[in-house]
């Protein structure tokens, strides 16, 4: 009760004192929103492969004209990799951000020329993804019912991905699986895998990442002791606060979104005793217990690979109190089964309640 009370107090004294800053900001317009993207900005640019004369720094120069593209600009790749169904010989161009941006729009120009036009030789169906710390996630646009796909029977010049959810990333890549001018001749099988004769080339012109650089994170007791006006430039990021690798006590939350980081990094890299480690022993939920969520995790990732958990829309209710939680969210896990290579995807609400054992927050039970 004594810690409640000084938090509430001490939360009233900071409203009282910062009310008409915040007035005023909230009548703000919000800021132009910047493209991060660009060499001049500091980003940088690779890919898996490239053809001819068409290297991957030409995606973030900022030129987006289509007209030059036999003078070399753009990016372009060969589509082999769809001689087969494996995924992982899929090419890609890569950009990396100078640091970690707040991003909100995703914008891909393929060609679109008189001689080249897109409903004839532009990217087709792509993947859009980011690095979430220890693989590549689809980022969450909602353009397309098929999880599988940002972009899909595309036959536009240009086309602007909004980010439906929270997302700060410093590593973007865009995924060509095929473009408008593609044909496969069927060959022969290798297995259980057709082969095919492939024809085409993925083409892109520029690759634009709009957004804001990411927010920087104070905690409640590094305000309480009066964090000085020119630290603020020198705190942490927020990944690194999620991460609990701020100076200073972590709050609930931060500890909290440590257990859940953990939780998804357990499942990309199919480390159990990583994913187990978020449970307590005395986990019981919908009668199933620590055992029965250890047993059910271990023939999960014996049966799949290329796994990617990721957890969106968090929202984090302590009780001070009894020492618990309640998270609420959405689950969005993808994973390709060892018996057929077809990549599946599961996402819905999730519910957990974590409470607080031994100065360690565990999952208590789950929804």
């Amino acid at each position: 009760m004594h810690r409640a009370y000084l938090f509430l107090m001490l939360s009233l004294f900071l409203i009282g004192c910062q009310s008409q800053t915040l007035q005023e900001h909230l009548l703000e317009p919000p800021p132009p929103l910047i493209n991060f993207a660009l060499s001049r900005n500091g980003a940088t640019a690779v890919a898996s492969q490239s053809v001819s004369n068409h290297r991957p720094e030409e995606v973030i120069d900022g030129d987006t004209n289509s007209e030059t593209w036999d003078e070399g600009s753009g990016w372009g790749c060969s589509l082999a990799h769809l001689r087969t169904s494996d995924l992982n010989k899929r090419p890609y161009v890569l950009v990396e951000l100078a640091k970690p941006v707040d991003i909100r729009r995703i914008v891909v120009w393929t060609i679109d020329a008189e001689q080249y036009p897109a409903t004839q030789f532009g990217l087709k169906d792509y993947r859009i993804e980011y690095w979430h710390g220890t693989g590549w996630g689809l980022i969450p646009s909602g353009d397309t019912k098929d999880k599988q796909y940002t972009a899909r029977n595309n036959t536009k010049g240009t086309r602007v991905h909004e980010i439906q959810q929270r997302l700060i990333a410093q590593k973007v890549r865009l995924v060509p699986v095929s473009s408008n001018d593609t044909v496969r001749n069927y060959q022969h099988m290798a297995g259980k895998r057709p082969v095919y004769e492939v024809e085409g080339t993925a083409r892109v012109m520029e690759l634009e990442i709009w957004g804001y650089a990411a927010p920087i994170v104070h905690t409640l007791r590094q305000i309480a002791q009066g964090t000085p006006p020119e630290a603020i430039g020198q705190s942490v990021p927020m990944e690194e606060a999620r991460a609990g690798q701020q100076t200073g006590e972590p709050t609930i939350e931060d500890a909290i979104r440590s257990v859940l980081n953990r939780y998804e990094f357990g499942y990309d890299s199919a480390d159990l005793a990583q994913v187990m480690s978020c449970f307590s022993n005395t986990y019981l939920s919908n009668g199933r217990t620590y055992q029965d969520v250890q047993a059910k995790a271990s023939h999960f990732f014996e049966a799949h690979h290329q796994i990617d958990m990721t957890l969106s829309n968090l929202d984090i209710h302590p009780n001070i109190a009894d020492d618990t939680a309640i998270v609420t969210g959405i689950y969005t896990l993808q994973r390709t089964p060892k018996a057929n290579g077809q990549v599946e995807q599961t996402s819905g609400k999730l519910t957990l309640v974590l409470a607080n054992e031994d100065e360690t927050w565990r999952i208590i039970r789950a929804e």
